[in-house]
């Protein structure tokens, strides 16, 4: 069997299968695609030139390639569905558990999309029908519609003829979703329970009826909290009248967290939905120009305040020595507590009830950072230009703009989370520009002040 990297696949193997394929042996190749995990197989394809990768998927079958799509990052899976016709996608999509397929059908275009609903089974077709019109950031856009659910009157015995009878539909099956007559959601037996108790138990007499659930429009973020906070696994998804309607699996709750990461770190760091994997140079420009073009207005403005402080600069030129100080300890003293009130707004750790809480402990955490770092500066710079007069100045302003900065960069993306504004989304450029200017107007405005007094 081919040997894999930790992180990676082995070039070897990549090299093997390029071979494999130009010389035509397919039935060695698909023995050696069949022999490794799907997630692998995907790795291996995302490293292959556009033929290649098509030539692997259509050696496969349909539950083959189906399998391993869904494990693609989505810009080459995109260029993949591209090129396949509606019928083999039609095929792969008959093959995927509910929640897979939605994905794959959702991220086609509509028309295309419509065709291939038409094309697959009856059965399949309703499924889709349940999960797409979801918003595909939600519960319902993240669930699967294969779960098993018992009557709340029903006894053990009859459970387990509805886990026999669904074992090929329900994979990962832990729990069993307890409902009333009407569908609603009431409670939830473990497989321990089940095979722990008589057959002749009612399901009512044992179920836990202090379950937690997903609301089917809520925000996958939701999902992630319920699972942090609870320590879940699968979690059930109920509409607006609590009717079970889908679960939510591990492996999505994965998923989900990995997103939502992988965005908050894009956003910040100024590059708005781009996939690692993305092979366009126009897409990924795209991704990055905004945020560029807004930090050179940003730029610019402290260009500005630079200029209004010109006569100054002319009289002290010692000051411009020390700009890159000033505007690096703003601008990573804002970055470190906005980043850490980004990612605690999105663990929910850090809600807007504690907000008065939070500003103040990063208030006094940029107190004494200001305080140890100033003084080290006033130190270094007055030994440096063996004046510590001017070394005490300097001092005070880095001591202030490391406060400003610390509330600064704490505050911003609180404010944009009582907007309801993606949190991630501006922080990072708020912060960074913001800082900047304020950095430049304390540190010009106080030096050039106090210098003309102790002069």
């Amino acid at each position: 069997m081919p040997t894999l990297q930790a992180r990676g696949i082995d070039k070897k193997l990549i090299n093997k299968v390029e071979e494999l394929i130009s010389s035509g042996k397919d039935q060695i190749l698909k023995g050696i695609i069949d022999e490794m995990r799907a997630a692998d197989v995907a790795d291996l394809i995302e490293h292959l030139d556009k033929d290649k990768r098509l030539f692997i998927i259509h050696l496969l079958e349909p539950e083959g390639a189906g399998d391993i799509l869904v494990e693609i990052e989505p810009p080459v899976q995109e260029n993949i569905l591209k090129s396949l016709d509606n019928e083999s996608i039609s095929e792969i999509v008959q093959e995927l558990d509910s929640d897979d397929a939605a994905d794959l059908i959702g991220d086609l275009p509509s028309e295309r999309a419509k065709r291939i609903i038409e094309a697959v089974d009856d059965d399949v077709s309703e499924e889709l029908g349940k999960l797409l019109p979801y918003p595909e950031d939600s519960a319902g856009g993240i669930m699967a519609l294969e779960f098993v659910a018992i009557m709340a009157d029903a006894t053990i015995q009859d459970a387990l003829e509805t886990i026999r009878a669904k074992r090929e539909e329900v994979e990962n099956l832990y729990y069993i979703w307890v409902i009333d007559n009407f569908e609603r959601l009431v409670g939830v037996i473990s497989i321990k329970d089940l095979i722990l108790e008589p057959v002749e138990t009612k399901v009512k007499q044992i179920m836990n009826p202090n379950i937690v659930s997903a609301y089917a429009y809520a925000d996958q973020e939701e999902v992630i909290h319920l699972a942090k906070r609870y320590d879940l696994v699968h979690i059930p998804v109920v509409d607006d009248q609590n009717r079970l309607v889908g679960r939510i699996t591990h492996d999505d709750i994965i998923d989900v967290i990995e997103d939502e990461t992988d965005e908050d770190i894009s956003f910040m760091a100024g590059v708005l939905s781009q996939e690692i994997a993305e092979e366009s140079v126009f897409k990924i420009t795209k991704a990055r120009l905004p945020w560029l073009i807004a930090g050179l207005f940003g730029g610019i403005m402290a260009a500005g305040v630079i200029k209004k402080f010109e006569a100054s600069l002319e009289q002290l030129i010692t000051i411009s020595f020390f700009f890159p100080v000033v505007m690096a300890m703003g601008g990573n003293t804002g970055i470190q507590a906005a980043t850490v009130v980004v990612r605690g707004l999105a663990t929910g750790d850090i809600g807007l009830m504690n907000i008065g809480k939070r500003l103040w402990m990063e208030l006094r955490v940029a107190m004494i950072n200001g305080l140890i770092c100033g003084v080290i500066f006033g130190i270094l710079s007055g030994f440096w230009l063996s004046d510590y007069q001017f070394g005490a100045i300097l001092a005070l302003t880095l001591m202030l703009i490391i406060i400003i900065a610390g509330v600064i960069g704490s505050a911003i993306p609180l404010a944009l989370h009582k907007l309801n504004v993606d949190p991630a989304l501006g922080t990072g450029p708020f912060v960074t520009t913001s800082n900047d200017i304020l950095s430049l107007v304390i540190y010009l405005g106080l030096v050039t002040s106090l210098t003309h007094i102790i002069s």
